[in-house]
């Protein structure tokens, strides 16, 4: 019986490998393989590159991202709060999650001041 216990996670370990190396193995046996005119080209469409790839964007853009990143953030983080908020035994959760809105909330007041999310 002790051998048997040794031997299920070897086995399973061993089967997983297996079937992981198939899995990417597969592609490299059935996949189709072309050598095409545009096959060394970033985009291999067919379609002849016009343009160069480095394009100047604004920097707003970016920051617009951030503030959005930090709301998705705020969401992420307050959602589990709410669905355990009957478990909580005390206050300072509470408390640690009203100041996190806080300072949230500040920084889009900092935002909105400095018309960071005018899309312009």
């Amino acid at each position: 019986m002790d051998q048997i216990q040794n031997i299920i996670p070897v086995s399973m370990a061993i089967g997983t490998l297996l079937f992981g190396g198939f899995l990417v193995g597969l592609p490299y046996l059935i996949a189709p393989r072309s050598k095409g005119r545009y096959r060394s080209e970033t985009y291999e469409s067919g379609q002849p590159i016009i343009g160069e790839a480095w394009v100047q964007v604004r920097a707003h853009y970016y920051i617009y991202a951030l503030v959005f990143m930090a709301f998705d953030v705020e969401t992420a983080f307050i959602v589990p709060c709410v669905a355990v908020l009957r478990s909580w035994d005390s206050w300072l959760p509470v408390i640690e999650v009203v100041a996190f809105l806080v300072i949230l909330s500040l920084s889009l007041v900092y935002a909105l001041k400095k018309k960071v999310l005018e899309w312009t």
